[in-house]
């Protein structure tokens, strides 16, 4: 029998250069709940030369949207559509939105699943040379973003303020990642001064930004850590997390976001809480967690190490029991706002109602 689902092409990043990183969890997710509604056919995109990338550069492009600059890509994207014939293609990560015009020129429903708004980026990163080229992120978002035939997908409050900075005012569908699932706390859980390092570190700005805090901090407290670059960074002054995992039941941690820059949503932020950590940031990611109760005590921003340390203090001398409560009532409204059906029916709605305007029949996952 006929599936008579209408079809959704996927365009993503290659698996191969994207699983390392929280991107790889949104892509999953996201076809997975795409995948209850619609049909789903995916197109992976192969990374271009590093003379390609610097070509993308001179043509007026960020550098993180020529990694897949190449016209081969556009070539397969073509033929792909002209043999699926999809109803639909949601082009995941601002890399991937050149390709939209491939789509456009069919005819198609596009939908743009941006990770990161880049103006927003180099507009709050510490970088000279980012903000140098904040006016080549600008260009490129006020060329792709702005089309008003297309569905533009956000992942947080600040890349919508960030597109409104930008000069692109248009709606946008607010559709975070969700949290991974709950670990329970302890009745007897007390505050513990640890600091906890999770996620990924592969991308450059990351892992500049996790230097900036190895290099300005003097660690008085142990530091758990998974990814291996974030181990070698802290060198013996990190702990594996895989090789002596702490038990997250048992106490409320710190878990630390060092990234300096604002966009994207911090995956790390709701793994944390999650994980019954309290959330420490450098960058202010305070405007995500907006109306939840005690969200100004467990999501704090961070400048320095004696920002930390006091943060850490201030917390740890409360009284416990009353620490505790408050941290749950915070989890659980937390948890519950940034599940991932809730986080993604925006987006699965928004496609069937543009669906059905355009007469192909669809119903929301």
């Amino acid at each position: 029998m006929t599936d008579p689902r209408p079809l959704c092409m996927v365009v993503r990043p290659s698996l191969r250069s994207s699983q390392a990183g929280g991107d790889e969890v949104v892509y999953r997710r996201t076809i997975e709940y795409l995948s209850r509604g619609f049909r789903v056919v995916t197109l992976e995109l192969g990374e271009t030369s590093r003379i390609g990338k610097y070509l993308g550069i001179v043509r007026g492009n960020p550098p993180e949207a020529t990694r897949y600059l190449n016209p081969e890509n556009a070539r397969r994207l073509s033929q792909a559509i002209a043999r699926e014939r999809p109803d639909v293609v949601c082009f995941f990560n601002e890399v991937s939105f050149p390709f939209s015009q491939v789509a456009r020129d069919q005819g198609l429903l596009c939908v743009l699943l941006a990770h990161n708004v880049h103006s927003l980026v180099a507009a709050s990163d510490p970088g000279w040379f980012s903000r140098l080229l904040r006016p080549l992120a600008v260009a490129f978002e006020r060329r792709w973003y702005a089309d008003p035939s297309a569905i533009l997908v956000c992942l947080s409050q600040a890349d919508v303020e960030g597109l409104h900075a930008a000069g692109i005012g248009r709606a946008a569908v607010l559709a975070p990642p969700g949290a991974p699932p709950s670990v329970v706390l302890d009745a007897d859980a007390k505050v513990v001064e640890e600091l906890v390092l999770l996620g990924s570190y592969a991308w450059w700005r990351k892992r500049r930004d996790l230097r900036a805090f190895v290099r300005d901090t003097a660690f008085e407290v142990p530091v758990w850590a998974s990814d291996p670059i974030a181990l070698g960074e802290l060198g013996m002054r990190g702990r594996a997390i895989a090789c002596d995992a702490p038990r997250w039941s048992g106490a409320m941690r710190f878990g630390l976001v060092t990234d300096r820059f604002r966009g994207g949503f911090k995956l790390k932020s709701t793994e944390y809480v999650a994980m019954n950590c309290i959330v420490l940031s450098y960058s202010d990611i305070s405007r995500e967690f907006e109306g939840l109760p005690h969200a100004d005590r467990f999501i704090r921003t961070v400048r320095s190490a004696s920002d930390i340390r006091e943060a850490m203090a201030d917390i740890a001398s409360g009284e416990t029991d009353e620490t505790r409560a408050r941290f749950l009532e915070f989890k659980a409204a937390c948890l519950q706002r940034y599940d991932w059906q809730t986080c993604l029916k925006p987006l699965g709605e928004a496609i069937g109602a543009r669906l059905a305007q355009r007469g192909a029949s669809a119903r929301a996952p």
